[in-house]
């Protein structure tokens, strides 16, 4: 994910989201929930449905199952592999990783 995307989104959530203002300052819980608003959609925007195919030669983790998780490299037949692990969702390994760009 790039900064670009999380500036974005930052943007959208602030025009759908008005912090109360106490004595001049932001309230400290509406800062709070931001806070813990972008930390659940930047652990949520990574992960893919399994109807949508990763790109070939591209490392991606997959959640087998309820509580299991493998990575994986590539697939030839995707719809079979796909059902014949049981997997729920994936996402790139590079997604999971912490941005290390600099504004």
């Amino acid at each position: 994910m790039k900064i670009e995307d999380i500036e974005k989104k930052s943007l959208e959530y602030a025009k759908t989201a008005t912090p109360s203002c106490v004595f001049g300052d932001f309230d400290k819980y509406a800062i709070a929930d931001s806070f813990e608003h972008g930390a659940n959609w930047r652990i949520n925007s990574v992960w893919h449905e399994v109807s949508e195919q990763p790109e070939r030669n591209r490392i991606y983790l997959a959640q087998l199952g309820d509580s299991a998780f493998d990575t994986f490299y590539d697939s030839v037949n995707w719809v079979k592999f796909s059902r014949g692990v049981n997997m729920q969702r994936w996402a790139y390994v590079e997604d999971l990783l912490p941005n290390k760009q600099e504004k």
